[in-house]
């Protein structure tokens, strides 16, 4: 008996351990139903469990585009971007191919027709973004063929080592009475002793929950002066990124700034540096600019515990892309 409960515990420490290393198996697992995704109030109510920014984030409706223009859409892009969000449906373009704007030598493939490249990237990211000439779109992979596709069995077994604590955080604390228990804990923090989770920041009213990358000292902040002499470095960057990729063939390349949610909620905080309009009202750029500045800095764009756009946000900026697709030289 002691040997099968013994064996009973390692099979079952074992295989939450797999579950801490296998991105896969956790996904399928939430496909299923078996785990709870606890993303699903939003990425700043999951660090802070303050009940208050509890809010289900909806999906948003595709846009379902029927009529499309002959082009091909490159989107290089972050988080608001994702695959999960944003589709091929949501496009005015004929074809779609996503890269990660953070992943280097992702293998670029051209087609045939006019060819629309879009870098988008979050406020807190431009500055190191763009310390030098952006060049992540691998060009040598007009050379190769694309990387063949993997099989569920591989995508299974296909480990992350050494283990990640995030991902089975994730998969073990999901469930909405954990969750209740965490927020009860962070409640009497927060009324009791006036703190929260170190990863986010309350705006001066406590009305809003803000990334704390956006508020600390440091590059992503919205408060870390900026000089000129490095706006300037970062527009002749972004026009040498602009000239590239032109040349490889791209028929337009823009640049899309999403502005933090401090950016909204949070210039109280402290001096903010106004990194988006320096960069996007430089004279000296050229790289066309699809910019959601002005509406953001006054609507409501985001979601209430969390960092992303809401469905009114995405759905602007989806218009202004499609907006850039449909014109025509």
């Amino acid at each position: 008996m002691k040997d099968i409960l013994k064996y009973s515990a390692l099979l079952f420490f074992g295989f939450l351990w797999f579950l801490g290393c296998s991105k896969t198996t956790t996904k399928y697992l939430y496909e299923k139903g078996i785990l709870k995704d606890d993303y699903r109030y939003g990425d700043l109510y999951r660090l802070s469990n303050l009940e208050q920014f509890k809010e289900s984030s909806a999906k948003c409706e595709s846009l379902k585009i029927a009529n499309h223009t002959d082009a091909t859409l490159y989107l290089a892009g972050d988080s608001f971007t994702e695959e999960g969000r944003i589709g091929a449906e949501d496009f005015l373009a004929k074809n779609y191919q996503r890269f990660e704007v953070a992943k280097p030598n992702e293998p670029l493939k051209l087609t045939n027709g006019r060819k629309i490249l879009v870098i988008e990237t979050v406020e807190r990211h431009l500055r190191e973004r763009f310390t030098t000439v952006w060049s992540n779109l691998d060009t040598t992979a007009l050379q190769k063929e694309l990387r063949e596709e993997k099989s569920f069995t591989d995508k299974m077994i296909d480990l992350k080592v050494p283990y990640s604590e995030e991902l089975h955080q994730a998969a073990l604390f999901g469930f909405d009475f954990i969750m209740k228990i965490k927020e009860w804990k962070a409640a009497l923090n927060h009324k009791v002793f006036g703190r929260v989770d170190e990863k986010v920041k309350l705006s001066s009213d406590e009305k809003q929950i803000l990334y704390y990358l956006d508020n600390d000292p440091g590059v992503s902040s919205n408060f870390d002066e900026v000089s000129d002499k490095e706006i300037e470095n970062m527009v002749k960057n972004i026009n040498a990124t602009y000239e590239k990729y032109l040349k490889l063939g791209f028929d337009e390349v823009y640049l899309s700034i999403i502005p933090n949610k401090t950016t909204r909620y949070g210039k109280d905080l402290g001096h903010y540096n106004q990194l988006i309009a320096r960069i996007e009202h430089n004279p000296d750029l050229k790289m066309p600019v699809i910019s959601v500045l002005k509406e953001f800095e006054s609507g409501d764009y985001y979601l209430k515990g969390d960092s992303h756009w809401n469905c009114a946000g995405q759905q602007l900026w989806l218009n202004k892309v499609n907006q850039a697709i449909s014109k025509t030289e």
